[in-house]
């Protein structure tokens, strides 16, 4: 029988040496923090010299006086902060009421590829994909898994009326509280995200009209109103009621007027709030515009005005008549 060669005592344990490495850099990966800095070399055995220093990019100990690497440290799985210290800690990005799980979770990236690089066989490729789809499932709960559709219109709806995002995160709150309080139930899910969105426009003081927001929500006024007085009773969302002044900027800047026009609008609202009490605040702000723009010399044209209120040259043209019979005189004055 052939002697056994030095070193082949690990063969008895059926490791390989590639395996008996890997098995080593783990073990020292698993020292305490304090053993891993003390096994360092302390100086440089071919200048003698103290100054070492450690790359972190290529996780080298590096003499610094003749530049001869010492060795390789293995990374430190321990943090790199004390517990002791004010204010270190760990923080990952911020919860949000806009995904269903709040941010919270974690999901299996596709790709064709492993976590080394290499390109995964075809049996491999298609068991990842399983394991995907049944995360993809699993990872929400029952109320998670329905407001991900209804988040998802959520945005879809601000973005057609470019709201901005604390817009939607005030619809998301709302939603998941109609949702909570079991208002779906029977009824159309575009309709709860559509007043939704209105009811956190007129929470927020900018409000949208019913029309605008059943247009972009692509349901019908009477649904949506319906449905928006429902969620604000059941979930006791409080909102101020739309008043004429909310819409006066909007329309001015889609409308392209100087800023002294919108300004005089706004004082003719003010001026004359109670001749406007009982008026529809759409069209109180049309015919407000179109008598602002006359008396600032910058004619507008009733249908281009009438056409961004969303109201019909009729009701412009009653409401104008009624602002310029109180306001004339004391103009004139």
């Amino acid at each position: 029988m052939a002697d056994r060669a030095p070193g082949a005592h690990g063969s008895r344990s059926g490791l390989n040496p590639v395996q008996g490495e890997t098995m080593a850099k783990s073990m020292m990966m698993q020292k305490p923090r304090d053993e891993i800095v003390e096994d360092r070399p302390k100086g440089c055995p071919n200048c003698g010299s103290t100054s070492l220093f450690f790359d972190p990019v290529r996780s080298e100990l590096v003499c610094d006086s003749c530049g001869l690497v010492l060795g390789t440290q293995p990374v430190d799985p321990g943090p790199d902060w004390s517990p002791y210290e004010e204010g270190a800690a760990r923080a990952g990005p911020p919860e949000s009421v806009l995904l269903p799980d709040g941010g919270l979770g974690n999901t299996m990236g596709a790709g064709g590829r492993d976590a080394a690089g290499r390109p995964m066989s075809a049996g491999e490729a298609a068991r990842f994909g399983r394991l995907r789809r049944v995360s993809q499932w699993t990872r929400l709960r029952g109320t998670e898994r329905s407001l991900s559709g209804a988040l998802a219109k959520v945005n879809q709806l601000a973005s057609r009326l470019s709201l901005p995002t604390d817009f939607r995160e005030r619809a998301a709150v709302i939603l998941r509280k109609a949702l909570r309080a079991d208002l779906a139930r029977g009824r159309s899910m575009d309709a709860i995200v559509a007043a939704c969105v209105y009811l956190a426009t007129r929470a927020l003081g900018a409000p949208r009209s019913l029309q605008e927001v059943a247009h972009a929500g692509e349901v019908t006024v009477h649904r949506l109103a319906a449905t928006a007085k429902l969620i604000a009773r059941e979930t006791k969302v409080t909102t101020m009621p739309p008043r004429p002044a909310d819409f006066v900027s909007r329309f001015a800047s889609e409308l392209g007027v100087r800023p002294e026009v919108a300004e005089r609008a706004l004082a003719l609202l003010a001026d004359h709030a109670d001749a406007l009490a009982m008026a529809p605040p759409l069209g109180a702000a049309a015919g407000a515009l179109y008598l602002a723009g006359e008396l600032e010399g910058e004619k507008l044209k009733q249908s281009n005005v009438s056409q961004v209120a969303g109201v019909s040259e009729v009701t412009l043209r009653k409401y104008y008549k009624s602002l310029r019979q109180s306001a004339i005189p004391s103009e004139a004055a």
